[in-house]
């Protein structure tokens, strides 16, 4: 028995290490979920990037009046926006309410409570991530530890094309830079003309109909579509709807 034990954690470790890398596409929501206590989780996208070794994304369901916590690992970060509703959240010791829209991010042994008190479920996307570089964990404490940003305190600002709001431009644990900012494209405009960046990159749509450029293709993106690109990956988005288009932009090296 002890030996067949010892097969098979020889076996799953190095798997657990192969995952296969991540392409630069247009990812959608899957249509399968697997319930949870507290709803249901669909996966989105899990693989490796050019910083991170192992990048997985979910869309969690909280049903109505259910909660739940998550301690992160030692060796994870977990960053979430909520999609749709309210949460109750405990962290550090505060209570705060989570809008739509708003996101956090959740350092290296942090512990967060959720908790959904209305009666409709609450959707939420989870993105857990592990560097290549080992975690800093003094760069994470000293840019402020894990942190909530409020949708409505992210002031929007006007621009010819539309606008945006910054979220935050900060460096992490896991992460020597992390930024999140929204951009809203008016009809028919264009974020910038294609170009690259060493820094990776998700366009998450909020709402509207894009078109995002990859290389030397391009995928049509619909609300609730995550676009990931890699580093040094030619890219721009363009509104190919009738209404303004809104997604996050989330970058990170």
């Amino acid at each position: 028995m002890k030996f067949v034990l010892l097969i098979c954690l020889f076996i799953s470790k190095p798997l657990w290490g192969q995952l296969s890398p991540l392409a630069s596409q247009v990812f959608h929501i899957s249509e399968k979920s697997v319930k949870t206590k507290f709803g249901s989780t669909s996966a989105i996208f899990l693989g490796e990037g050019n910083v991170l070794r192992i990048q997985e994304m979910n869309l969690l369901r909280v049903q109505g009046h259910k909660k739940f916590t998550i301690t992160v690992a030692a060796d994870r970060e977990h960053f979430y926006i909520l999609k749709k509703g309210v949460l109750r959240i405990e962290m550090a010791g505060k209570e705060q309410i989570l809008s739509t829209g708003s996101m956090l991010t959740i350092l290296p042994n942090d512990r967060i409570l959720f908790e959904n008190t209305s009666d409709e479920t609450v959707e939420l996307y989870e993105m857990s991530y592990l560097s290549k570089l080992p975690p800093n964990a003094e760069r994470g404490k000293l840019a402020g530890g894990s942190f909530l940003v409020p949708w409505e305190s992210a002031v929007f600002k006007a621009t010819a094309k539309g606008g945006g709001r910054q979220y935050f431009d900060r460096p992490t644990a896991m992460l020597n830079r992390f930024d999140i900012h929204v951009t809203t494209l008016n009809e028919g405009q264009q974020s910038h003309d294609p170009h690259t960046h060493v820094n990776e990159e998700i366009i998450l749509m909020i709402d509207g109909h894009a078109e995002e450029r990859i290389g030397d293709k391009r995928e049509l993106a619909n609300p609730g579509d995550v676009i990931r690109l890699g580093s040094n990956v030619l890219h721009n988005i363009r509104n190919v709807g009738q209404t303004p288009c809104m997604y996050y932009a989330i970058q990170w090296n």
